[in-house]
């Protein structure tokens, strides 16, 4: 599940020519006779640890109680901008789709683009009515300063007017992508800095499709998904399936369904593996899916919304509840979180007339009145804004921008001046200017009734909404599909594990107050070497937290203080660990007192006990 860190020491060995030819000096006669080296002493090879296989860490029992006491926040929203006017394209400033947030720009001049810069925004907007007809892909900054860029066909190809858009590092050089689909190809891609062309790819077309990405061989290069089609990061397609496509708008995916380690494209009622093979399918309706583990077997389950019913299908393909809409029409896709804080995933979704959240066992727990009869096809989002345990639903219909209470449904804001003609769109939740606060991006349109154009973000007016991730880079967003810099994971971690949420915030490691607990373990040592007085350590760190530990740096040293060997892991998993090494030490680096093990050195995680953080190697492991 987690990738393994490992760093190795080269050690340079002498290489003796016992039987070398001399050089023939000009006008020397060369007899061809050879020089007999004969020699008593041993040649053979110096021994190694080269095959030496320490234990990996293995499952680590977490510790539930690995918390910080939260840092409650107030609930005091308030528009901190609007965006309505596009400078470039005239008129284009409805929005009808979910925008992708994310970092395009070199803003603070270091010439990177990283998570040290302004998150930016991305979306598509169109003009009057047309929102099925081609309009603009626009790029706008998250601190509220303007317009980046703006283009209406890259390339010539058209993007549509309320397309899904989705971004990320497709090929892995540091800098974001952004596509969307379009008219005259399933998927048109541009670069995210200026806005120029990239490529286009795809046949299978869709006004209102919604592309994700997902490095599905885990070469480093991302692979852009529509529907059942899926290209490669230059815009070929590498296959197209033959079931569904994640209902008529396109919203698959990818997660791993079956547990082998390869991502699968989940498409409404049909799952492909990476090569567009069938995994299982049903006939039930191919709509809108998302994922969450209801059973909490560890392994992902199938949620469906959409046709007037919510389905949900454990990972064996067996039936485990199936509820109609409560306020009637189609609904649009499925939200999964633990809404009422009880540790089990929950299913809020939108239909006709009101929003609806539904119990790990399908049971009705609230529904609140909302319009949303344009449409019926909505989403929403979920956060704890907060920091209090207590997740909030936010949403926005046809007149409204909703934030209820997840437990209740108790209506906490009630924001009017939004409006849509509503298609698939929902809030994003992102700390969009990067100021260490969330922050809630709405699109909205006038087309049909009145109200806002363009982008409204909202923020806590303290400023003391629980942190957030500067990214949301797609419409099938679940927290592990993407890092905060945009690149696209080789090895996606399986959200279902960490989070078990879809369409829902948060941070990479969880929220705030959950802690790490790093410890380190008694280490495998290569004595094969004991005769050049010399051995090869592994060290096992376990994370006993249920949080991920970040840059843990570990320390080799010896009691007067000297130090051996220092390393940093990148990541330590909770649930798990990784092993350190290998290390090469010599007898006069171990001494005459021993060596001792310091992870976390010297405390700059935050954890739940930094009382385990030293062990002690013992006395020189040769005889």
């Amino acid at each position: 599940m987690y990738a393994r860190f490992s760093w190795l020491l080269f050690i340079g060995c002498s290489e003796y020519d016992l039987a070398a030819k001399r050089d023939v000096q000009p006008g020397a006669l060369d007899t061809g006779s050879a020089i007999d080296f004969h020699t008593t002493e041993d040649t053979a090879p110096p021994p190694t640890c080269d095959d030496f296989e320490a234990s990996p860490v293995g499952a680590v029992e977490p510790r539930e109680d690995c918390l910080a006491e939260p840092a409650v926040g107030t609930f005091t929203p308030t528009i901190e901008w609007q965006w309505s006017v596009n400078d470039v394209q005239i008129g284009f400033d409805h929005i009808m789709a979910s925008p992708a947030i994310g970092n395009l720009t070199d803003d603070n001049g270091d010439g990177q683009v990283n998570t040290d810069d302004i998150p930016d925004v991305v979306f598509t907007a169109f003009a009057g009515s047309a929102y099925s007809s081609p309009g603009a892909l626009n790029a706008i900054s998250g601190d509220g300063s303007g317009l980046i860029w703006s283009v209406r066909e890259p390339g010539g190809y058209p993007v549509y007017g309320a397309a899904g858009v989705a971004l990320g590092d497709l090929d892995g050089d540091g800098s974001t992508e952004v596509c969307a689909a379009s008219s005259a190809a399933s998927v048109v891609c541009v670069n995210g800095e200026d806005g120029s062309f990239k490529w286009a790819g795809g046949t299978e077309t869709s006004s209102y499709g919604c592309p994700a990405m997902a490095d599905l061989d885990g070469d480093g290069l991302s692979e852009v998904i529509f529907g059942r089609t899926v290209l490669d990061h230059t815009g070929a397609t590498l296959w197209t399936g033959a079931g569904g496509t994640g209902g008529p708008h396109y919203m698959s995916f990818a997660i791993d369904w079956t547990g082998d380690g390869q991502l699968d494209i989940v498409a409404g009622n049909t799952i492909y593996n990476a090569t567009g093979e069938v995994v299982w399918t049903d006939a039930r309706t191919d709509a809108a899916p998302a994922i969450g583990d209801f059973d909490l077997d560890g392994l992902p389950d199938l949620v469906r919304a959409g046709g007037g019913t919510i389905v949900v299908t454990l990972n064996d393909g067996s039936l485990l509840w199936e509820a109609p809409t409560s306020g009637g029409g189609s609904a649009g896709a499925p939200t999964v979180a633990d809404f009422d804080g009880d540790g089990l995933p929950e299913v809020g979704v939108a239909d006709r007339s009101r929003y609806s959240v539904y119990d790990t066992d399908g049971a009705l727990m609230w529904s609140n009145v909302t319009s949303d009869y344009s449409s019926s096809k909505t989403g929403s989002s979920v956060f704890d804004f907060e920091g209090d345990g207590a997740a909030e639903v936010v949403y926005a219909d046809e007149h409204t921008l909703w934030i209820f209470d997840g437990a209740t449904g108790f209506i906490k804001l009630a924001q009017e001046g939004h409006a849509s003609g509503t298609l698939m769109e929902y809030p994003l939740i992102a700390d969009v200017d990067n100021d260490g606060s969330t922050e809630i991006v709405v699109a909205s349109n006038d087309y049909n009734f009145s109200g806002w154009t363009g982008i409204t973000v909202l923020g806590d007016s303290d400023g003391t909404w629980a942190a957030a991730r500067p990214i949301w880079n797609q419409y099938a967003y679940h927290i592990t599909n993407v890092s905060d810099d945009g690149h696209i994971p080789a090895t996606q971690v399986p959200n279902w594990l960490t989070w078990n949420s879809f369409r829902a915030g948060g941070t990479e490691l969880g929220p705030a107050h959950w802690l790490p607990d790093v410890a380190p373990r008694p280490p495998d040592i290569c004595t094969a070497t004991c005769e050049i007085d010399r051995v090869t350590v592994y060290l096992p760190v376990a994370n006993h937290g249920i949080s991920h530990a970040l840059n843990v740096v570990v320390v080799l040293e010896r009691d007067d203080g000297t130090q051996i060997d220092v390393k940093t892991m990148p990541v330590v998993p909770h649930g798990g660990g990784v092993v350190l090494g290998p290390v090469d030490v010599n007898l006069d680096q171990w001494g005459t007192e021993g060596l001792n093990a310091i992870v976390d050195w010297p405390d700059d995680v935050s954890e739940c006990n930094e009382a385990n953080n030293t062990l002690r190697l013992g006395p020189w492991p040769c005889d």
